[in-house]
């Protein structure tokens, strides 16, 4: 990529400032990944949607990155503009029993938001990290709800096509995963609907939910969530654990002590540190239980068909010493 011509055009469609050669690791809560050639974080909706039709329109490699919580970036970084809807799509509206709001929300502050508009089902959003858009992709869930079964219509803007509606249907929520991860769809909006109920209730819940989080997860260092998806009827974090796997090193990159599906940055964490620590885990949970885990955490970073290369690739480099069969 031309990152001097791109930079040059983005200005002058003054879609935001435009930094270049940004490291990625001040955007994400893993505080690891390289730069990226441009960062952009356009002002609003509009010039944000403006700066994607170019991109795809000149054929310009672009990453979107919301709070960064759920992903490991390669220590490459990446040769793209990255960006941020931080700025552009932070709103919330009341409708009745509905919340409309835009995808670079904090889940924190639209579960706060539903507590004050006396509406539940929100709830589970208080004690998890990132930002509505990330959610969707992931379909992020706690406590036995996800975002599945709150969202009843978003708004996305589609490669070649732009802006337009999606029901939830079309979304087609599964397991942290979503339509999102194959149709190339940029979340801007979503229609979350709610049922009214007792504020002092739902803040009750909100508390007890957060109290959890802070006694099983370890909050105050910086991860980037669960590392591999629950099995089927079992838990990765019981399996990792039974190996003795807390306290487990490969550079900075640790198992939490606090929660064994947790990899956590003691200082100067790498990709690579992480990556390597993950096929360690999965290597052993696989040698002992013949159980394959596979990531939550979304890994971004040069590949084949886009940054989001499919984990298979990576385990599959030789030399790794995994015994599984490569899928």
């Amino acid at each position: 990529m031309d990152a001097e011509r791109v930079a040059q055009e983005l200005r002058r469609l003054d879609v935001g400032a435009v930094q270049q050669e940004e490291p990625l690791a001040r955007h994400t809560s893993f505080r690891i990944g390289g730069p990226a050639a441009i960062y952009l974080q356009p002002p609003n909706q509009e010039a944000l949607v403006r700066a994607l039709d170019w991109v795809h329109r000149e054929a310009v490699p672009y990453f979107v990155l919301g709070q960064g919580t759920n992903v490991l970036v390669s220590d490459q970084g990446l040769d793209a503009v990255v960006l941020s809807p931080s700025r552009a799509l932070r709103y919330v509206d009341t409708k009745g029993d509905q919340l409309i709001a835009g995808a670079g929300v904090l889940l924190t502050k639209l579960a706060h938001r539903a507590h004050q508009a006396g509406l539940g089902g929100m709830e589970f959003a208080v004690s998890i990290p990132g930002t509505l858009g990330g959610a969707l992709v992931m379909n992020a869930g706690a406590h036995g709800t996800e975002m599945k079964d709150v969202v009843r219509q978003l708004v996305v803007w589609e490669p070649g096509v732009g802006v337009r509606l999606v029901s939830s249907t079309e979304a087609d929520f599964a397991y942290r995963s979503s339509a999102f991860m194959r149709q190339k769809w940029i979340a801007l909006e979503a229609q979350i609907e709610l049922t009214p109920k007792d504020p002092g209730e739902i803040l009750s819940t909100m508390r007890h939910h957060m109290e959890y989080r802070k006694r099983t997860q370890p909050v105050g260092d910086p991860n980037a969530g669960s590392v591999f998806k629950n099995p089927p009827n079992d838990y990765a974090g019981r399996l990792i654990e039974s190996l003795g796997a807390k306290g487990w090193r490969l550079g900075d990159a640790e198992v939490s002590q606090v929660h064994a599906n947790f990899i956590v940055n003691r200082g100067h964490a790498t990709a690579h540190d992480v990556l390597g620590l993950m096929r360690r885990l999965r290597h052993e949970v696989y040698a002992r239980y013949a159980v394959q885990l596979r990531p939550e955490v979304r890994w971004i970073g040069p590949g084949e068909g886009g940054f989001e290369a499919t984990w298979e690739n990576l385990w599959c480099e030789a030399g790794k010493g995994l015994t599984e069969p490569c899928e």
